[in-house]
């Protein structure tokens, strides 16, 4: 079964990290790159700029506060009570690698500006999806992400013409934007 792509607002959302290696510290990149709202708790001491930093043993009862979890220690076992526990309380929950306990997977992002292309295996094969992501970056660009921020000004501007001149408008101005 395939996972359908739901783009979600997570800024300022409390989102949870549990654990501290190198697949934790990429989450909690990955959601701080989205203006999120990050606390990771571990055992070991991690120091990230802008992440509110635990060192303890979790509890289940620290998940209540938090909107979404990541279990991402080396323990599935805890990476799994931590999943049931979110789904028990309607949290939405990703456990590294342990795809039987997520509620949704990250997909592998590009990411300019307001402009996100996000490619998922279902969890099957993270190499394909790191493939997808290395054939499409010389697409989705910065210059991409500055070309959707001008393009959303004059869509504002043109909202009060029919929908047919105003796709005319707008991809001749992205046609002509994407040749300079």
């Amino acid at each position: 079964m395939a996972y359908f792509p739901f783009f979600i607002d997570i800024k300022n959302k409390p989102c949870l990290v549990v654990g501290s290696g190198k697949i934790a510290k990429s989450k909690i990149h990955t959601l701080m790159d989205f203006e999120a709202d990050v606390t990771c708790i571990s055992k070991e001491f991690v120091q990230i700029e802008g992440c509110t930093c635990i060192q303890k043993e979790v509890e289940l009862k620290d998940i209540d506060n938090f909107d979404i979890v990541i279990a991402a220690t080396d323990n599935k076992t805890l990476n799994h009570e931590i999943a049931s526990y979110c789904k028990d309380k309607n949290i939405l929950v990703n456990a590294v690698d342990q795809k039987e306990d997520c509620m949704f997977i990250f997909p592998s992002l590009i990411h300019q500006k307001n402009v996100v292309a996000a490619f998922s295996s279902s969890g099957k094969n993270p190499l394909i999806c790191q493939y997808l992501r290395k054939q499409n970056e010389n697409i989705v660009t910065e210059q991409l992400g500055d070309i959707n921020e001008k393009m959303e000004v004059i869509r504002d501007q043109l909202k009060d013409i029919d929908i047919e001149s105003r796709k005319k408008i707008l991809k001749e101005f992205l046609l002509d934007a994407l040749e300079k």
